[in-house]
């Protein structure tokens, strides 16, 4: 990828997606499980919900805002699944005057219960009174969230009440229950789940003397490894598609699980859900190099971001290396002299280290590196408020190859100062 030229036209820093390595990971995991609905989570990166609507069977949303960003970018609302431990009367009536009830929605506790039913009853009321219900479905279609041990979900008691409130509802519809317990985890794990699951589904169809069975919106919560291993010495892109390519064994050892735990005979229907395990791999962040200088024999190279712009999960600190990949503002730059530097950003905090030490060329003012394995959370994590630094620009890179910029860069300091009240 011809870097200098992108950097010259939009100036650094900026995130940079790549839709056509988007789509070929969403049509990798289909091809394990081709029977399993694909939902993507999309807070694991908001910008992506338009591009993927298309390879994806629905969007898991969390929030208000995330609602509105679906709507904005023409996603049909019978995609959308409406999750979140905060939901109110407020934020359910504007979806429902958004969206209507085309798509599912979270129950996750008793107050959700009536906030969704005494929402639906009101909409369906106005509908009634200034329009036809013809098109408008009958109930509002729910999942009940059983809890991990968290503060998201209810436990099974609560749940099975919940579920025959749903079923006696005139307003609601039970389709299944929704269970997610965390990110990066085990396959052991994962295996738990499942097969506690697998137990759970028909024992609870049986009790609710449902026949044809309950759906089950799983999230496995696969993880990413985004770092380099201590003795790699091989070229940054080299070892970077070793490691994806590994990664996808994550969906071998998924799919073996699925087999192993008989998930598929204990319901009716079931979507796996993800965010990380989808996005990771087609995100960028290409930052310049604002300083370098060397203190006491340590090179520091002082970079235009920082942790406020790109967040790697279990980071350590800076003491884990990252796929880091240097690009030199002068394409004649010599590569082969190698040094030792501490990667530091722009805040002033002696924590904003992004790497304690890795190897790269002779770094000058100017020059700029860039950060793979950031589609996800890597851009939405960070601290964007503290010190009032610019949020970067975002870049996206379609299917047939063409850049365009769907974010400028922004100033934070209209959000920080006094003049935001004026």
């Amino acid at each position: 990828m011809d870097y200098q030229s992108i950097i010259k036209e939009y100036k650094t820093p900026f995130y940079l997606y790549d839709i056509s390595e988007l789509k070929s990971r969403v049509d990798m995991m289909k091809k394990h499980l081709p029977d399993i609905g694909l939902c993507y989570a999309m807070k694991a990166s908001p910008i992506l919900a338009g591009f993927i609507t298309d390879y994806v069977d629905r969007l898991e949303v969390c929030s208000p805002g995330e609602y509105e960003i679906c709507i904005r970018d023409g996603i049909s609302p019978d995609k959308l699944l409406v999750s979140g431990v905060n939901k109110t009367r407020e934020s359910i009536n504007r979806i429902l005057e958004l969206g209507g009830a085309e798509g599912l929605f979270t129950i996750e506790s008793p107050e959700h219960f009536e906030i969704l039913e005494e929402c639906y009853k009101g909409y369906l009321e106005l509908i009634e009174k200034f329009n036809s219900l013809d098109e408008v479905p009958e109930k509002m279609g729910c999942y009940i969230r059983l809890t991990s041990g968290n503060q998201f979900g209810v436990d099974k008691a609560t749940l099975e009440e919940l579920c025959e409130k749903v079923i006696n509802s005139k307003y609601l519809k039970l389709v299944g229950i929704h269970y997610f317990s965390g990110t990066q985890k085990s396959m052991k794990k994962i295996e738990k789940e499942l097969t506690m699951l697998a137990e759970y589904g028909p024992e609870l169809a049986e009790k609710l003397g449902i026949s044809e069975g309950l759906s089950l919106e799983y999230g496995p919560g696969i993880g990413i490894d985004y770092f380099r291993k201590s003795d790699d010495d091989k070229p940054v892109l080299e070892s970077l598609a070793e490691r994806i390519a590994e990664n996808e064994q994550e969906m071998v050892d998924l799919t073996e699980l699925v087999e192993k735990t008989g998930i598929r005979n204990s319901f009716s229907n079931i979507t796996f859900e993800y965010g990380r395990y989808i996005a990771s791999t087609c995100g960028k962040y290409i930052t310049g190099i604002a300083d370098v200088k060397t203190s006491d024999g340590t090179n520091y190279a002082i970079l235009e971001g920082g942790l406020h712009q790109i967040v790697y999960y279990s980071s350590m600190a800076g003491m884990k290396v990252p796929f880091v990949e240097y690009i030199a503002a002068d394409k004649t730059n010599e590569i082969d002299d190698k040094k030792d530097y501490v990667l530091a950003g722009s805040l002033c905090s002696v924590n904003d280290i992004l790497v304690r030490k890795i190897s790269l060329p002779k770094l000058d003012i100017g020059d700029a590196l860039c950060f793979n394995l950031a589609g996800a959370y890597s851009a939405t994590e960070g601290i964007a408020l503290f010190l009032s630094r610019d949020l970067p620009a975002i870049l996206v890179k379609d299917t047939d190859g063409k850049i365009q910029m769907v974010r400028d860069h922004i100033e934070m300091n209209v959000y920080n100062g006094q003049s935001v009240f004026d």
